[in-house]
């Protein structure tokens, strides 16, 4: 400790009275018990450090030794010594008697720290007392002079100073942090563009920032008085009251969505984020939060909830499947078109890959397709067999795009599935019903040269099992059985199957027992092609054991027919279960009867072409037939010289009639519904010749069915004897059978085989060439090479033959009408 300052008369003192040196001292340890804690440091009447206790030391960082003889200035921070600071605390601490400051101040070590400090003079009253003794002074250890700190007396000297500083460095920061943070929340809490407010836990307003007035309408006199509830509509204060106490009695922080009532009754949707207060024991005093206009958020989510229930609605509406997945192709969509076709449940869906609902099959080429979308963004369409819950495969056409954000960023990808098993099927139809009129045309063709019945049929089931779409076919014809009265279904001609399996199984097929009644969708009376499809799943055990056995899928019956006559049945099966669709049906129809009408030409050719046939001759009184109806109303002779085919069901029949007049036979002929037309050639004495169109109603049209024809017809006043000239291979019982079925009365005479010499093309010109005279067969000849005959228009017109041939017109025309006249005489001579 430094020697104690004295008072005594010093230049630095600045003029100021200063007591004697050996008048009055003051030791700085006679001051520290009465400022414990404190630094204390004596400066002389200059400023200068004179003394300081330990304390001082240890706040300013002073060892004794150099802070001895430091002026006061010299512990303050540069920009206070320029500002002359330390000097007026001096003269105010001189002239007032005391100078309390806080500041910065400098340490030893030039570190700042902040004090509080007191200086007061000491001044020297030259041992003088007053009546209430050391007034506002201390004592000096001296019981002579007195020296006092304060407000001098009259005549005092100043001796010096007491400097007493207290280091506040950490309670300044404190309170400098508390004010920048006070700060801080304060500007956070203007600047906050939402409302921000606090209440007390009885709900009293404690706080709020500028935006609540602006907001609410409210000004601050009534907000001081206002509840929180005041600020919600009535609807919304249970939930608001519910959210209050439990941020006060359980939760820390709440959110709660209302509608902001203002004071003129506008309603602005809010969200509030609260928390409770707590003070330094942890007790609940209140709550502070955030209040947030959403109105822009709840017309986002409008307009959201509208898009979405667009898209939705949308999305249901489409009758397609509609998928969508992320890019770990992860389901993440569906509509409910794709729930109910794929049969698995939403629960069970949403774990799903996209390839789980594609048959194995397919999967590595969607799997590529799904890739391509991905990496390349490209939109792909690709088909595939989806695979349901079941196991059931269904063609579909899968088109899909790639999702991406507003960035571009790849999200998954989207589409819709497409049906197309019927688009699958017409194609497959087309594709059958193409090799189906292949087969077709290549039997045509055999048909064409084929010079026997069973080398058609033969040709026609070959085709058939050659071709791939088709495992067997089979043809037989209907044996008509005397005693069962029924006709018999008998194979004739088959292939793709052993003999030993032909009857059984396919003869059901043509004519179904009745436990497979009512399985097919087409009767074979009505002559229409009868179908079976899937048959390997068939209800009736003997068809599904044999098509899974067979490999087939579907059955046709082919019903083979020509002029309303069967000729037997067509029996194919194809591998495809869906097979003879309704335009393949079409085909087989019509191609059962071009066979109809083969089998029954090749039996009209064999008959022209023969050399022994089969005569049958019947005596009829029917009248039915048109011919004996009219010879027995008109009690004539009727003679049928010729029958021409006008149509299936209509001919003309040049007929004879002798005994009767033409009007009479023209008026009786007229009677008849079933003679359509009728003219007269011509009248020879009593006899007539008449043109008669007649339909259904004669014998000649139950004939042609069956390649037979009339050789001859002669009808005596209603009794007719009918000579009929067949083919030997012809069914001749069921031709009888038919005509007696038809006309009842009506009896087979005779049968008889009759041989013909064959007329060769040579035999036939020598024949007509020994009929015709030189000049005939002249005129025949150079009417026919000079192109009399072209048409439309003639190269040669009669007046320039007839000056060819040196002959007058009307000659020539009549030497070429007999010549054409024999000509065809001995053509048709042969035939009705």
């Amino acid at each position: 400790m430094s020697e104690p300052p004295s008072c005594q008369n010093d230049p630095s003192n600045d003029g100021h009275e200063t007591a004697s040196p050996t008048d009055v001292t003051l030791d700085v340890r006679e001051l520290t018990p009465l400022v414990n804690d404190l630094a204390v440091a004596m400066l002389d009447a200059a400023g200068r450090v004179a003394a300081w206790n330990d304390d001082a030391n240890a706040v300013l960082g002073y060892d004794e030794t150099a802070a001895l003889g430091t002026h006061y200035r010299a512990f303050f921070p540069d920009e206070a010594r320029a500002a002359n600071r330390p000097d007026a605390l001096l003269e105010r601490a001189r002239t007032e008697g005391r100078a309390e400051n806080e500041g910065w101040r400098v340490r030893a070590d030039e570190e700042r720290i902040w004090v509080r400090e007191v200086i007061a003079p000491i001044w020297s009253d030259g041992g003088n007392e007053d009546e209430d003794g050391d007034e506002g002074g201390t004592r000096g250890p001296d019981d002579g002079d007195d020296a006092r700190l304060g407000t001098p007396r009259d005549g005092a000297a100043l001796c010096g100073y007491g400097w007493f500083l207290h280091d506040r460095t950490e309670a300044h920061d404190r309170e400098r942090e508390r004010r920048e943070e006070a700060a801080f929340l304060e500007s956070i809490f203007e600047a906050q563009p939402d409302v921000l407010y606090a209440f007390d836990d009885s709900g009293g307003y404690i706080d709020w920032n500028d935006r609540v007035p602006e907001v609410t309408g409210y000004d601050e006199s009534e907000l001081t008085e206002m509840d929180p509830l005041e600020f919600v509509p009535p609807e919304h204060r249970d939930r608001v009251a519910d959210a209050i106490r439990r941020i006060l009695e359980e939760d820390e922080y709440v959110t709660v969505e209302a509608d902001l009532l203002t004071k003129s009754g506008e309603r602005i949707p809010y969200e509030f984020n609260s928390a409770r207060i707590t003070d330094d024991e942890g007790e609940v005093v209140g709550f502070t939060g955030v209040g947030r206009d959403i109105s822009d958020r709840k017309a986002r989510e409008r307009e959201l909830r509208e898009e979405k229930a667009l898209t939705e609605s949308i999305f249901e509406a489409q009758p397609d499947a509609l998928y969508a997945f992320d890019e770990e192709r992860t389901l993440i969509q569906w509509n409910d078109e794709f729930r109910q076709i794929s049969g698995y449940d939403p629960e069970e869906i949403v774990d799903m890959g996209p390839l789980e609902f594609i048959a194995p099959e397919d999967r590595e080429a969607i799997g590529n397709a799904i890739r391509r979308i991905l990496a390349e963004g490209a939109r792909i369409t690709a088909e595939g067999r989806f695979l349901t819950s079941d196991g059931e495969r269904i063609p579909y056409e899968f088109n899909s795009a790639r999702i991406t954000d507003d960035e571009g960023n790849v999200l998954g990808f989207t589409g819709i599935g497409r049906d197309v098993s019927d688009r699958k099927e017409r194609e497959r139809e087309l594709e059958r019903l193409e090799r189906l009129n292949a087969v077709v045309r290549t039997v045509d063709e055999t048909m064409v040269a084929a010079e026997t019945r069973e080398e058609i049929e033969r040709a026609i089931v070959e085709a058939f099992a050659d071709s791939e779409m088709y495992r067997f076919a089979v043809i037989g014809r209907f044996d008509a059985g005397a005693a069962s009265g029924r006709r018999q279904w008998e194979p004739r001609t088959w292939a793709g199957r052993d003999a030993d399996e032909i009857d059984g199984v396919i003869g059901s097929y043509v004519d179904p027992p009745a436990a497979a009644a009512g399985r097919s969708d087409a009767s074979l009376e009505a002559d229409a092609v009868r179908r079976y499809r899937s048959l390997r799943e068939s209800e009736f055990e003997p068809w599904r054991r044999d098509a899974v056995d067979h490999d087939y899928g579907a059955v046709a019956v082919v019903p083979i027919v020509a002029g309303g006559r069967s000729f037997g049945v067509l029996v194919v099966a194809a591998a495809e279960a869906t097979a003879f669709a309704p335009r393949e049906r079409e085909v087989l129809q019509e191609f059962g009867g071009t066979i109809g009408h083969a089998v029954n030409a090749m039996t009209v050719r064999r008959l022209l072409y023969r050399d022994t046939a089969v005569e049958l001759e019947f005596e009829s009184t029917d009248r039915g037939d048109a011919c004996i109806d009219l010879s027995a109303r008109a009690d004539c002779l009727l003679s049928v010289d010729h029958v021409l085919p006008l149509t299936d069901d209509a001919y003309v029949h040049y007929v004879t009639v002798a005994g009767i007049g033409p009007d009479r036979f023209r008026d009786l002929a007229a009677e008849r519904a079933d003679i359509e037309g009728l003219r007269r050639i011509d009248v020879q004495g009593d006899e007539s010749r008449w043109e008669l169109t007649i339909r259904n109603a004669t014998f000649v049209e139950l004939l042609a069915g069956y390649g037979a024809r009339l050789r001859s017809n002669v009808v005596d006043r209603g009794r007719a004897t009918v000579t009929v000239e067949a083919s030997p291979d012809t069914a001749v019982r069921e031709l009888v059978d038919t005509i007696q079925a038809t006309y009842p009365d009506t009896t087979l005479v005779s049968k008889r085989t009759v041989e013909d010499s064959v007329e060769t093309p040579g035999d036939f010109r020598n024949r007509v060439e020994s009929a015709l005279t030189d000049k005939q067969r002249t005129a025949l000849e150079a009417a026919y090479y000079g192109g009399y005959f072209e048409w439309p228009t003639r190269n040669s017109d009669a007046t320039a033959i007839a000056d060819r041939l040196g002959i007058a017109r009307q000659t020539f025309h009549q030497h070429l009408r007999v010549a054409q006249a024999k000509l065809l005489e001995h053509y048709f001579e042969t035939a009705l």
